[in-house]
């Protein structure tokens, strides 16, 4: 029987899948039945290829063999995956949200970007309220979005209280769901850990910096205000527990973008040149940071 490429559309997050998923040449991937609990998984079934058979009376264009030519029907699916909307609720573990900003959802055209400080108990959202209009107030309806992981995430909530002492801080009643787009292709996890800086195998000057973010393919540095420029080839040993001991990850890296966050200058670098020991390794601690088993400033 052919198989047509899934659509997002047809998995909704916490609901049991009414069919069978495969991949692209018929291997099973889930069962009818099966429960897709975050926006996670189902991007991770959607990476390896997802495909369902024909309904039946249903009609696909898609469903024959792809032509000369054209991509495989594989990589047709991982491309409509990457534009897709996921539908799902407010992602509480694994990566910090970042970039945060909110915006009136009607009257004048007012946003603030802000900083995200908690949630509680799935009733609030906590935000700094410094430097926040003060029409953010409570009752007005707003409209958020930040990235966190792999995802541009956007919702909908209104203003329920904000207390300016002893802390400036906005509570946004906790939102029914949250619509998630990839932003990029490997997950990225927050972290605080102290690493070390050199180029050509020599220590550079002020060479200890902050990891603040790590993916697979590349790190978030807090850095001097007068280092790395992007484009510049650089050596990073940066300390990972995993299984219980810390392995130091020689990493050869490649700053690609440099800005300004406060008092901070923050660049993003892609790995260059790395072992697959390495890789394996910096993959296995972002997994374990995603899944809980290890706190994100932890080495232990």
């Amino acid at each position: 029987m052919p198989l047509v490429p899934l659509s997002q559309r047809e998995v909704t997050i916490g609901v049991p899948l009414p069919f069978s998923v495969y991949t692209a040449d018929g291997r099973l991937l889930i069962g009818r039945g099966h429960i897709i609990h975050s926006a996670e998984q189902c991007e991770r079934l959607f990476a390896l290829g997802a495909f369902r058979h024909p309904l039946p009376g249903e009609r696909r264009h898609d469903a024959n063999p792809a032509q000369s030519g054209e991509a495989p029907a594989a990589a047709r699916a991982r491309r409509d995956h990457d534009d897709q909307v996921f539908v799902g609720p407010f992602p509480n573990s694994g990566c910090t949200p970042e970039d945060f900003v909110i915006s009136l959802a009607s009257g004048p055209a007012l946003s603030a970007r802000t900083r995200f400080v908690g949630v509680l108990d799935d009733v609030s959202l906590l935000l700094s309220g410094s430097g926040v209009d003060a029409a953010f107030a409570p009752g007005v309806a707003v409209e958020g979005q930040f990235i966190a992981g792999r995802y541009r995430h956007a919702f909908d909530s209104e203003v329920i209280g904000r207390h300016t002492a002893p802390f400036d801080v906005l509570y946004l009643r906790h939102p029914k769901e949250v619509r998630s787009r990839t932003l990029r292709r490997h997950v990225r996890v927050g972290i605080d850990v102290t690493a070390h800086l050199s180029t050509n195998d020599r220590p550079m000057a002020g060479t200890e910096v902050r990891a603040v973010d790590l993916s697979a393919a590349g790190v978030g540095l807090l850095v001097n205000s007068n280092s790395l420029a992007p484009g510049e080839h650089f050596k990073l040993s940066l300390p990972l527990a995993h299984a219980g001991r810390v392995r130091t990850a020689p990493l050869n890296c490649i700053a690609r973008n440099r800005r300004t966050k406060g008092a901070d200058t923050l660049v993003g670098a892609e790995f260059g040149n790395t072992s697959g020991d390495v890789r394996a390794l910096v993959r296995e601690y972002v997994l374990d940071i995603l899944t809980g088993a290890l706190r994100p400033n932890s080495f232990a």
